[in-house]
C-alpha cells in the first residue's frame, strides 16, 4: 500500500548497492584534454551518477576530439550515492555544467532558488519502471493497481502518482527488497521496481530471460507518468557570459550522442576502459545497458536533448506534484533550448 509522499530518487534507489558502496572515491573525476590546446576553455561537468555507460555521448564526444573541435576540454565528475549531487556541485561553483538523473530534484533546486538554466535533456523518456514475468504481465495501471510490487522503500509515492493519474486504486502490496531481482524470479511478487536499463539485464545474464519470453517491462512513461532524466543545466550568469561557449558544448556532445546512438558499443567500452576505469565495470553489461538505453535517449519527433515546457508544464509536472514534489517552477523561466537549435539539434 502507499507510505508517505517522499521524493524518490536514484539515489535512494541504489543507496547500498555494490556501487553504490563505492562511494564518492570510486565516482571520480577524470580530466579529458583531447588534445586540446592549453587555452581551450574547460568545461567542469557533474554527472548523476558513477562514471558508467550511461554518460556515454559524452565520452566518444571528448574521445574523438569533438569538444577539442570547439576548442574546448572537459572535466568528468562522477556522482553517486555519497557525491554531491550535480545541483550541490553547481551550486558551489566546483563544477560548470550538471546533468541532473532526476529533473525532480532539478526542478525543486530552482524552485528554493537556484537560478539555473536548463539546456536539454538527454533522456526523452526516463529509465525508471517496472519488470515481470511474461507468464503475468504488469504493464499498465489496472494490473499495477492490485499487484504484489517488490522495490525499494520509498519508491511508493510513484506508483501512487501512476495509479492517480490513472483513477486506480492504491490497493497493491508492496514487499521492500533489496537490488537484485531475484525475488521476482522467485515468485515472491508480481513486479519488481528498476531502471529499465539496469536490472532486466541481470534477468538477461543470470536467468537466461528475454524481453518478450520471459520478462516484460513498462517504463513509468508507458504507465502514463512521462518525464525527462539526465537534465542538463549550468547557471544563468555563465550562460549570460559566454552564450557561445555553451553553443559549441552542445555541438560537440551532439556529435558524441550521435555515434554512440548509431554503436552502442563505442561509449560501453570506453566507460570500461577510460573513463570508468576504476570502477570494475563489465564490457557485455555496459555494452547491454547502452543498448536499453539508446531507445529512452533518442526523439521520434524531434531533436536530441528537446524539452517541451508546455509538456512538462502539463502531464510531467502533475505527475511530479502527486509524487511528493510541490511547489514547482514555471518551465517557461528556466528552460532554454534556443541553444540546442543554434547548435544543429
Amino acid at each position: 500500500m502507499s507510505a508517505a509522499r517522499t521524493p524518490f530518487s536514484r539515489r535512494t534507489f541504489l543507496r547500498g548497492t555494490a556501487v553504490g558502496a563505492l562511494g564518492l572515491s570510486a565516482a571520480g573525476t577524470l580530466s579529458a584534454c583531447s588534445g586540446a590546446a592549453a587555452d581551450a576553455d574547460t568545461i567542469r561537468i557533474a554527472f548523476g551518477w558513477i562514471l558508467n555507460t550511461e554518460w556515454a555521448g559524452f565520452y566518444v564526444a571528448d574521445d574523438r576530439g569533438y569538444y577539442a573541435d570547439e576548442g574546448l576540454t572537459v572535466e568528468f565528475q562522477g556522482g553517486g550515492p555519497n557525491a554531491p549531487t550535480p545541483m550541490q556541485a553547481v551550486a558551489a561553483g566546483s563544477a560548470d555544467l550538471g546533468v541532473a538523473a532526476d529533473a525532480g530534484d532539478l526542478y525543486t533546486s530552482i524552485a528554493n532558488g537556484n537560478d539555473f538554466v536548463a539546456l536539454g535533456a538527454q533522456f526523452q523518456i526516463s529509465p525508471g519502471g517496472i519488470v515481470s514475468l511474461s507468464e503475468n504481465p504488469i504493464t499498465t495501471p489496472e494490473a499495477l493497481a492490485t499487484a504484489r510490487v517488490l522495490g525499494q522503500e520509498g519508491i511508493q509515492p510513484t506508483l501512487d502518482s501512476i495509479l492517480q493519474l490513472a483513477g486506480q486504486p492504491a490497493n497493491y502490496e508492496f514487499t521492500p527488497v533489496g537490488f537484485d531481482p531475484s525475488p521476482l524470479v522467485e515468485g515472491q511478487g508480481d513486479c519488481y521496481t528498476c531502471f529499465v536499463t539496469n536490472q532486466p539485464i541481470t534477468l538477461e545474464m543470470q536467468f537466461g530471460l528475454t524481453e518478450g519470453n520471459g520478462y516484460e517491462v513498462a517504463t513509468y512513461a508507458d504507465l502514463g507518468s512521462p518525464q525527462y532524466s539526465g537534465v542538463m543545466f549550468t547557471p544563468r550568469s555563465s550562460l549570460d557570459a559566454d552564450r557561445d561557449r555553451w553553443v559549441r558544448f552542445l555541438r560537440a556532445t551532439l556529435r558524441g550522442w550521435r555515434d554512440t546512438i548509431a554503436d552502442p558499443a563505442l561509449g560501453a567500452k570506453l566507460a570500461v576502459e577510460k573513463y570508468g576505469v576504476d570502477l570494475g565495470l563489465e564490457e557485455a553489461q555496459q555494452i547491454r545497458e547502452n543498448e536499453l538505453q539508446v531507445p529512452l535517449v533518442e526523439n521520434p519527433s524531434g531533436p536530441l536533448f528537446a524539452m517541451d515546457p508546455a509538456v512538462m508544464s502539463g502531464e510531467m509536472y502533475r505527475a511530479l506534484e502527486l509524487g511528493g514534489y510541490p511547489n514547482l517552477p514555471e518551465p517557461a523561466s528556466f528552460v532554454d533550448t534556443s541553444l540546442l537549435t543554434e547548435a544543429g539539434a
